[in-house]
């Protein structure tokens, strides 16, 4: 007994070191954007490079939230990404389950149709797009950017749901309708509590998806009153004269961390949401 575990520990060794390499590298870069934010403009560029501040200082953070249009951008960011969200499942949730419970002529069809349509490239679409919103007078519109980021991530929302729906036994729908609930009733009381996580799970990619775009906002949306953080971050790589990269990763700091916050909120929804699907019944 001793051996075999005493095989299998060793036998997870070079798991344990693969991920902890992944891990560095993946971090490395991060924890060294968090490093420079902390250190003045000389230390940042300095040679040979400092892995920590030597004198941690907040005024990178400071100027950040001084920025008179820091909130501005931020309420941006918020705004699209979260109606974009609330878009997609409004869509999603209705779409998703008619895919998983309604058999009909050409389901499989519309479902890899609908698949095909995420696989198209966003910057395919945007000369055609951008002429078209300028013919009718849409261009600087929070309300269409948030219609454009939320038919971004429609497709995948359905194919989410639909899943999450097919592991839920249908015989407990037959119950339902038996006790007399109609079919609204069935998927807000019955269906969306069910598949909580996986909504969680859905919500967070998108979420994550819209917040970092950045093409989309500033094509369709070139007014400073309407960018967000991302695309006042770019501005700052090419409108000033010189880069300041201690206060540009003060910068990204602050811009990354209400999705990094999202995510360890809702990790463990995710995780689960994520695997809801992978067994059915």
């Amino acid at each position: 007994m001793s051996n075999a575990l005493t095989n299998r520990s060793n036998g997870q060794v070079p798991a344990i070191l693969g991920s902890l390499l992944v891990a560095i590298i993946v971090l490395g870069p991060v924890l060294w954007a968090f490093a420079t934010s902390f250190k003045t403009e000389v230390e940042a560029v300095v040679i040979p490079p400092t892995l920590w501040p030597t004198s941690p200082t907040l005024d990178n953070y400071t100027k950040v939230f001084q920025d008179p249009s820091f909130l501005n951008d931020l309420w941006n960011s918020v705004a699209y990404s979260v109606g974009a969200v609330i878009i997609a499942l409004l869509v999603g949730i209705p779409g998703g389950y008619a895919a998983a419970r309604f058999s009909f002529k050409g389901k499989r069809t519309l479902m890899l149709v609908i698949l095909g349509t995420s696989m198209v490239p966003g910057v395919a679409l945007l000369v055609p797009t951008y002429y078209l919103l300028e013919k009718v007078g849409l261009l600087n519109s929070g309300i269409v950017v948030t219609i454009i980021l939320s038919a971004r991530i429609i497709p995948q929302t359905v194919w989410f749901i639909a899943n999450f729906v097919e592991a839920v036994p249908v015989e407990i729908e037959d119950s339902a309708m038996i006790d007399g609930a109609s079919r609204f009733q069935i998927i807000w009381n019955l269906i969306l509590p069910l598949i909580r996580p996986g909504l969680a799970a859905v919500a967070t990619i998108g979420i994550v998806t819209t917040w970092n775009d950045y093409i989309t906002v500033a094509v369709f949306a070139p007014e400073v009153a309407k960018r967000t953080l991302q695309v006042a971050l770019v501005n700052q790589v090419f409108d000033a004269v010189g880069i300041s990269w201690s206060y540009m990763l003060a910068f990204v700091m602050v811009a990354s961390s209400p999705v990094i916050f999202m995510f360890g909120f809702v990790q463990k929804w995710f995780i689960s949401g994520l695997t809801a699907g992978a067994v059915k019944g």
